[in-house]
Order: C-alpha cells, then structure tokens, then sequence
C-alpha cells in the first residue's frame, strides 16, 4: 500500500526544517539575511512523484509566493536524499562580479550541503 501525500508530507516536516536551515546558513554565510523570507512557509504544492527506473516514491513540493511566482522546490526520494533550491535573484553582497541566481541544498538527513548558484552580473 502507497503512503499518502498527507502521511510523507507529515513525515518530512523535520527535514523541511532541517533543509531551511541548511539553505538559510548558507545565506548568512554570504551575508544575505533577508533570502528566506517565506521559510516556515507551507508548501505551495506537493505530489508524490514514481521513479521511473526503480519505481520507487519521491516526495516533490514547491513554494510559492502569493501572486503565484515560483520560488523554490525541495525534492526527498525514496531512498532518503534531498535536493531543494530556492531563488534568490539578489547581488552578491561581497562579489559584485556575481549574482546570487538561488541557493542550493543537498545530501542526507543529518548531513546536508549547501552552496549558492552564481551567475555573472551584467556588464561586470
């Protein structure tokens, strides 16, 4: 029997909480502090998406802001692992060469990375 959306939504509220973390730190660690303003927000929408290969389930949801705009996604598979991303879209507060395009998180329960995803700034 498959788990229902409700049960793996209720199940991943810790490693939501972990992984908000994860991205938020690695936020203040480039000296933004206003990147996360919907963190604790709840999901926008969420599915459980079937692995094509292994047919196991992965939890997919994505936040949304209130006119609707993307603004980050978090992805738990089956067999544990996160990947989530939110967008930032923000200069580099100590690189002007670069623009924070989002931030990243990924790993495992307990162990998460996080890194920013740069892109070079116009006419730098």
């Amino acid at each position: 029997m498959k788990p229902s959306l409700d049960h793996c939504l209720q199940q991943a509220t810790p490693l939501f909480a972990e992984t908000w973390a994860a991205l938020g730190a690695c936020l203040q660690r480039a000296g933004i502090d206003q990147g996360l303003s919907v963190a604790g927000m709840p999901n926008s929408r969420s599915e459980l998406r079937e692995d094509p290969f292994d047919h196991s389930l992965a939890l997919y949801a994505e936040w949304r802001g209130e006119h609707g705009g993307y603004l980050g996604s978090i992805l738990l598979t089956g067999d544990g692992q996160v990947f989530a991303e939110f967008d930032i879209l923000l200069p580099h507060p100590g690189k002007p060469q670069w623009v924070i395009e989002a931030v990243t998180a990924w790993g495992w329960p307990g162990a998460l990375k996080s890194e920013l995803r740069l892109l070079p700034a116009l006419g730098a």
